[in-house]
C-alpha cells in the first residue's frame, strides 16, 4: 500500500474517532476531541501543493497533534477542564503555521521533537492510568506504546518501505484505540442498563412490600375496628350485634348441618348489684365470661345478650350433647365463683327448634323461663328434640 492511501486511512480513523468522542462518547477530557485537526490538516496536506513532502507534513501533524495530547494530558492530570475545541483549532493554526518553518529546519529537528512529545504523553497516560486504575485507561496505555512505537519508526526511518511500516503501525494504534473506547461504552451502556434494571426491580420490590405492609396494616385496622364493633368492651365477649351475625351466619352456612344455642343469666343478680356493689356485680360477669370461654371448645362463641344475660353457640352440638356441656358448665360456674353465685340456662337446637335466630331464641328462652321456674340454678330444654333423663 502506498504511504499517501495510509495516510487517508489515518486522516478517516482520525475523523471517526473525533465523531465518536464529540457525538457518541462525549468526554470533556479525552485528548481525543482534538483529533479533527489532524483529520483536517491530512487532508490538506494531501490535496495541495506544498513545500514539503506528505511524510514530513504527517510528521510535523503528529508532532503538533502530540503537543496538543500532553496538553491536555496535563490539563487532565491537573483536574483542569478546558474547551478541547478551542485548543484544537490553536494547533491547527500552528500547524499551518509551522508548513512554511519546517522547510527550513533539519528534519532531525523534527524528529527529536516528534520522539520529545511521544514520550511526554506516553508517560503521562501512564500515569494517568495509575492515578484513576481504571482497566480502559491500562489498555490505552499499553496501546499507546504501540503508537510511540510508530513514532519512533517515522521520526528514525528515512527509507520508504519503513515509512510506511510506521505510517501502518499508527493506523492500527488508532484502530486500536476506536475498538478499546468503543467496547468500554458498551460495557459501560451495558453496566447503566443493568444498574437501572435493578434499581427499577428494587424499586418494585419496594413498592410491593410498602404495598403488602399498608395493606396488612389496613387489614389489621379494619380487623380490629370489626372486631371492636362486635365485641362486649367490659366481658369481651361478643355484643348483641356480634351475635346475630356470627348465628345467621351459621344459619347459611350449608356445611352446617346442627347447632345448638344456651342463653343464661346469673340468678338475683340485681341482689348482687344491690347488696355488693355494681363493682361485684361487673366482677361477676367478667368471670363468667371468662370461664365460658376458656372452659369450651374454640369453636364455640359466647355473647353477651344485655344486662346479666349470655348466650353460648355451640356448633355441630345437638341438644342432649347441649344439655350435657351447660350442666357441666353450670356446676363449674357454682363452685368456683367468687363471691359465689348460680346460673340458670336454657337451650334451643337448630334446625329442630327454628331455622331463624328469632325462633331459636324463643325456644332457648323457654328453656330459661321453665329453668328459673324450677328453682334456678339448673338447665332446661322446651324445645322439640327428645331428651332423655332431662336435667331438672
Amino acid at each position: 500500500m502506498e504511504i499517501k492511501a495510509i495516510l487517508i486511512l489515518s486522516a478517516m480513523l482520525f475523523s471517526v474517532s473525533f465523531f465518536i468522542h464529540t457525538f457518541i462518547i462525549p468526554n470533556d477530557q479525552s485528548y481525543n476531541r482534538l483529533d479533527f485537526m489532524p483529520a483536517l490538516a491530512l487532508l490538506y496536506a494531501l490535496t495541495q501543493t506544498l513545500l514539503i513532502s506528505s511524510v514530513n507534513a504527517f510528521r510535523l501533524i503528529i508532532a503538533t497533534l502530540f503537543l496538543g495530547y500532553v496538553a491536555m494530558r496535563f490539563l487532565s492530570l491537573k483536574r483542569i477542564n478546558r474547551p478541547a475545541v478551542a485548543l484544537g483549532l490553536v494547533l491547527t493554526a500552528l500547524f499551518f503555521g509551522m508548513i512554511y518553518v519546517a522547510p527550513q529546519l533539519p528534519i532531525s529537528w523534527l524528529n527529536t521533537i516528534n520522539i520529545l512529545l511521544g514520550t511526554a504523553f506516553l508517560v503521562l497516560s501512564i500515569l494517568q492510568q495509575r492515578q484513576s486504575g481504571k482497566k480502559i485507561d491500562r489498555e490505552l496505555s499499553e496501546i499507546n506504546i504501540v503508537g510511540f512505537i510508530a513514532l519512533l519508526i517515522l521520526s528514525l526511518s528515512n527509507g520508504y518501505y519503513m515509512l510506511n511500516v510506521g505510517a501502518g503501525v499508527f493506523c492500527l494504534h488508532q484502530l486500536a484505540e476506536l475498538v478499546i473506547y468503543t467496547k468500554h461504552d458498551k460495557l459501560e451502556r451495558t453496566s447503566v442498563s443493568t444498574r437501572l434494571a435493578e434499581l427499577e426491580n428494587r424499586f418494585d420490590r419496594t413498592v410491593e412490600f410498602e404495598a403488602k405492609k399498608r395493606t396488612s396494616v389496613m387489614a389489621d385496622k379494619i380487623e380490629h375496628i370489626r372486631e371492636k364493633s362486635q365485641k362486649d368492651p367490659m366481658t369481651k365477649a361478643l355484643n348483641r350485634h356480634g351475635l346475630t351475625s356470627e348465628i345467621n351466619n351459621l344459619i347459611r352456612d350449608p356445611s352446617i348441618k346442627i347447632f345448638s344455642i344456651a342463653i343464661f343469666d346469673i340468678d338475683h343478680f340485681k341482689s348482687i348489684n344491690d347488696t355488693k356493689g355494681h363493682i361485684v356485680g361487673d366482677e361477676c360477669l367478667k368471670f363468667l365470661s371468662y370461664t365460658f370461654m376458656v372452659s369450651n371448645r374454640k369453636t364455640d362463641m359466647l355473647g353477651r345478650y344485655g344486662g346479666d344475660e349470655f348466650i353460648l353457640i355451640m356448633p355441630h352440638i345437638n341438644a342432649p350433647a347441649a344439655l350435657e356441656i351447660c350442666e357441666r358448665m353450670r356446676g363449674l360456674i357454682q363452685s368456683k365463683s367468687v363471691p359465689k353465685f348460680t346460673i340458670s340456662m336454657g337451650i334451643g337446637t337448630y334446625p329442630y327448634d327454628g331455622r331463624a335466630f328469632t325462633s331459636l331464641l324463643e325456644v332457648a328462652d323457654r328453656g330459661l323461663y321453665k329453668a328459673k321456674e324450677g328453682g334456678r340454678n339448673r338447665v332446661a330444654y322446651d324445645g322439640n328434640v327428645f331428651i332423655k333423663n332431662e336435667t331438672k
